[in-house]
């Protein structure tokens, strides 16, 4: 669904109950609570991170459009960054708060075969793999070069370790 050219987002209460579809800006630029995925992918201990405007963040995210499910919406980000032949497993959701940009955020973890993931870190300049260990160390001791986002995944939510 679409309002004008924008896609139609659900807005969420407290309890995650859609109440209403609005215009995907309207929700960003007002902060209203919605749904987001995210796809960390791994393969052994090795996470996959991508540059963002925010830092090195998690690989990839996307807004979960009105009448979609976070698990349809997944699946579709994972073909779409061509990772639809990883198993996709929902790690939990992050609550909204600053950090998630007022969305409950449904992370999700794509495992991939070592050389596939050799493969999607070539361009160094906007991907980076760190084991479990050194991201945890980054999050702790140089927070600032992640993402909100992927340090409150990190050192808050519990859902990363």
């Amino acid at each position: 669904m679409r309002a004008g050219a924008h896609a139609l987002l659900e807005v969420v209460d407290a309890r995650n109950r859609p109440f209403c579809h609005l215009a995907a800006p309207l929700v960003r630029e007002q902060r209203l609570a919605h749904r987001q995925v995210c796809l960390l992918v791994r393969a052994g201990d090795g996470i996959l991170l991508a540059r963002s405007a925010e830092g090195w963040d998690i690989f990839a995210r996307e807004a979960v459009p009105a009448g979609d499910s976070v698990q349809e919406c997944a699946e579709r980000l994972a073909r779409r960054q061509e990772l639809d032949n990883g198993r996709l497993r929902e790690l939990g959701v992050l609550p909204p708060c600053p950090a998630t940009g007022q969305a409950f955020v449904s992370l999700f973890s794509v495992r991939v075969t070592p050389s596939r993931l050799r493969l999607l870190a070539e361009d160094a300049a906007t991907r980076l793999v760190l084991d479990q260990a050194e991201l945890f160390g980054l999050a702790r001791h140089g927070g600032d070069l992640l993402s909100p986002l992927l340090r409150h995944a990190l050192l808050e939510s519990g859902l990363l370790r």
